[in-house]
C-alpha cells in the first residue's frame, strides 16, 4: 500500500468511532485508583462533597435510547459516551494491508458471505477480563450462579450515593472520578447490571475499550436481554478491531431491540471493514428502512461503492448523507476524501474546508485537508494543517502518521522518522506503520534501522512483496 493509501485508510478509519476523551493506560488507571483510595480515607471530607453533589440532579442513564439517539443526531459513534469533537485518543489498529482482500465481497458478485460467529461466553467479571486479554473462549461452564446475599440498608444507601455521584461525574466527562465511584458500587454489589454498564461507559470515555467490553459483558451476564449493553459491547469490540465479534454483538442487541437502526448500520460497517461489500450494502439498506434520517448507513454504503470502484454511486450516497445533515463535519470529510481519491482535488479541498468550517476542532478534517493540499503541491499549507491535526489529537496514531507523510513529501525524512515513531508508540501492532517507518529510515540513510522495521513488517505481513523487495535491496546494500 502506498503512503497516500496508508494515510487515507488511517483518516477514514478514525471517522466513525468518534471521540471518547483522553486515553488512559493501565498505569494511569492504577494511579487513579490509588488516589481514590487515599481520598476516601478522609471520610468526612468526602461525605461533605458527596452531600453537595447529591443535591444536584443526576443524569438518567437508564433505558436503551442512549445507544440509539447518540447516533441518529450525527455520525460520531463514540458520542454514545462523549460528545467531544476532536479525536484525542489512540485509535485501535484495524489494519493489515491485505485485510479483507481474501474475504472481498463485491457489490456486483452473486454470492454473499456469511458472518463468522464466535463462541458464546457467560463469564464472571474477572474471567471476562482475562478472556479479553488472552483470547480464551468459554469460562461459563460449571459456574456458580447463586444469587448474592441481600444488601443491608446501609449498603443500599452507599450504592445509591456512589451511583448518583458517578452519574454526575460521567455527565461532566470527569471519567477519573466516575471510575472511582462506579467501582465502589460494583464492590458493594457485583451483580448490579446498571453499575457495570455505566462503568463500561466510563472506561470507553477513557479509551480503555478492552476493559469496557468486559464490563458490558458482565452487565449482560447480570441481566439479559439488554439491548444497550449488547450495542455498547459491539462498539467496544469494533474499536478494538474485532469486527466479527462486534457484528455478533450488534445482532444480539437487535434481538432485544429489533428496530435499533444504529445497530444495523454499525453491523454493516463491520462487514465493510471485512471487505464484504455486498453484505454490508444489504445491511445499510435495512438500516435506512428502519430510520430514513440516519446518516451512518449512507456513509458506509458510499464507502462500499467507492472501494468497489463504483464512484458515481458513492458520490450519490455522500450527497444523500449531506442532505440529511449538511453541517456534519464527518460527512464533509468523508466526501472530501472520496473526491480526492478520484483526483477531483479542487472539489476535495472545498469539502474539507467546509468540514473545518463546521467544526474547527475536527482533527480528521485537518488531516484530510493536509493530504489534499500536499497532493497538489501546496506543502507549506499541508504542513500547517497536519500540525494542527496533531495539536487537536496528540494521542491519535493517524494524526502523527499523516504528519510524517507530509514531512516525507517535503523531504524532511528525519522529522518523518520521529512522527512515525510516535505513531508506533501509540499503535505498536500497526504493520503499515512499521513499513512506513522502515521506508522513512531508509530515506534518512539509516540502513540498519530500516532493515529492522522491514523485517518486522515481512514477519507480520508475509504477502507484502513491496516490503520484501525493499528489504532485499537494503540487505544487499549493507553487504557491499
Amino acid at each position: 500500500m502506498s503512503f497516500k493509501k496508508s494515510v487515507i485508510t488511517a483518516i477514514s478509519l478514525a471517522l466513525l468511532p468518534g471521540a471518547f476523551g483522553t486515553a488512559y493506560g493501565a498505569e494511569e488507571k492504577s494511579v487513579v485508583r490509588e488516589v481514590g483510595s487515599a481520598i476516601r480515607k478522609f471520610g468526612s471530607a468526602l461525605d461533605s462533597k458527596l452531600s453537595s453533589l447529591s443535591s444536584l440532579s443526576a443524569p438518567s442513564t437508564n433505558g436503551t435510547s442512549s445507544s440509539t439517539n447518540s447516533v441518529t443526531s450525527g455520525t460520531d459513534l463514540g458520542s454514545t459516551v462523549s460528545t467531544n469533537k476532536s479525536v484525542d485518543l489512540a485509535t485501535p489498529s484495524r489494519n493489515g494491508d491485505d485485510a479483507g482482500t481474501a474475504n472481498s465481497d463485491s457489490l456486483s458478485a452473486d454470492k454473499e458471505g456469511k458472518s463468522v460467529h464466535r463462541d458464546g461466553s457467560e463469564v464472571a467479571k474477572d474471567e471476562a477480563r482475562s478472556a479479553a486479554k488472552d483470547g480464551n473462549k468459554d469460562y461459563n461452564k460449571d459456574k456458580d450462579v447463586s444469587k448474592p446475599p441481600e444488601l443491608t440498608a446501609q449498603e443500599k444507601l452507599l450504592v445509591e450515593k456512589h451511583s448518583k455521584a458517578g452519574d454526575i461525574y460521567l455527565e461532566r466527562h470527569d471519567y477519573t472520578n466516575a471510575l472511582i465511584e462506579y467501582e465502589d458500587v460494583v464492590k458493594l454489589d457485583s451483580k448490579d447490571a446498571h453499575a457495570h454498564l455505566v462503568l463500561g461507559k466510563t472506561l470507553m470515555g477513557m479509551s480503555d475499550f478492552r476493559e469496557a467490553q468486559s464490563e458490558f459483558q458482565t452487565s449482560l451476564e447480570c441481566s439479559r436481554p439488554n439491548g444497550e449493553a449488547s450495542f455498547l459491547k459491539g462498539e467496544a469490540l469494533r474499536l478494538l478491531g474485532q469486527y466479527d465479534e462486534a457484528y455478533d454483538a450488534y445482532h444480539e442487541a437487535l434481538v432485544a431491540e429489533p428496530t435499533n437502526a444504529p445497530a444495523v448500520a454499525y453491523a454493516a460497517e463491520c462487514l465493510r471493514l471485512k471487505g464484504r461489500f455486498r453484505a454490508a450494502a444489504k445491511e445499510c439498506r435495512h438500516a435506512m428502512q428502519l430510520d430514513p434520517k440516519l446518516v451512518v448507513p449512507h456513509l458506509t454504503l458510499a464507502q462500499c461503492y467507492a472501494e468497489d470502484k463504483m464512484p458515481r454511486e458513492a458520490i450519490e450516497e455522500y450527497k444523500n448523507a449531506l442532505e440529511l445533515n449538511p453541517k456534519d463535519p464527518a460527512v464533509h470529510t468523508r466526501y472530501g476524501l472520496a473526491l480526492g481519491e478520484m483526483g477531483r482535488w479542487d472539489e476535495a479541498i472545498t469539502e474539507l474546508n467546509t468540514a473545518n468550517t463546521c467544526d474547527a476542532s475536527n482533527s480528521e478534517a485537518h488531516m484530510g485537508l493536509s493530504w489534499a493540499l500536499a497532493s497538489t503541491g501546496k506543502l507549506p499549507d499541508a504542513l500547517k494543517e497536519a500540525r494542527r491535526a496533531v495539536e487537536l489529537a496528540p494521542n491519535a496514531a493517524a494524526a502523527h502518521t499523516n504528519l510524517a507523510w507530509v514531512y516525507g513529501k517535503k523531504g524532511d525524512y528525519q522529522a518523518a522518522v520521529i512522527e512515525y515513531g510516535l505513531a508506533l508508540k501509540i499503535d505498536p501492532k500497526n504493520v503499515a506503520l512499521h513499513r512506513s517507518l522502515g521506508l522513512a529510515l531508509s530515506d534518512n540513510g539509516d540502513v540498519n534501522g530500516a532493515i529492522a522495521e522491514l523485517l518486522t513488517t515481512t514477519k507480520l505481513l508475509p504477502r507484502d512483496y513491496e516490503s520484501k523487495m525493499k528489504l532485499q535491496a537494503l540487505l544487499q546494500k549493507r553487504s557491499e
